[in-house]
């Protein structure tokens, strides 16, 4: 949690999220505030996952998206409700459209901008422990 700031605290299970994990230097900006946006490249990897994302946010669910530094089980992790103020979650640009933020230049490629929004915090809820079946009571 950022020292000063309290953090709103949503619950797992009614959210929309999409998982990505970075390397430490972008990870540090994100956390930070200096980057406000991430950049992922139009491959039909990413189209399908951003596709079931928006599927989840079209259940009503709020989009967040949670950065993970690294892919280490025990790796740092932030969440953030994805958008900005005109109700945009994401952009798809085309090749070599031009980015205003001169240090992000220009991509050859298609690409999604995710926009990064308020940072939250998510609830794992509590599960109940199904009772052991009879078979393996004592």
């Amino acid at each position: 949690m950022i020292p000063g700031a309290q953090n709103r605290r949503l619950k797992r299970s009614e959210c929309a999220v999409l998982h990505l994990g970075l390397k430490s230097h972008w990870y540090r900006m994100i956390d930070s505030g200096v980057k406000k946006v991430e950049f992922r490249e139009a491959t039909p990897y990413w189209e399908k996952r951003i596709e079931n994302w928006e599927k989840r946010m079209c259940e009503g669910k709020t989009p967040v998206i949670e950065f993970q530094n690294g892919y280490g089980r025990f790796s740092p992790r932030m969440a953030f409700i994805a958008g900005r103020d005109e109700g945009a979650v994401y952009l798809f640009l085309g090749a070599n459209v031009p980015v205003r933020a001169k240090e992000l230049g220009e991509f050859p490629k298609n690409r999604y901008v995710l926009f990064i929004g308020e940072r939250v915090v998510l609830q794992n809820e509590q599960v109940p422990e199904k009772p052991a079946h009879a078979l393996y009571q004592r």
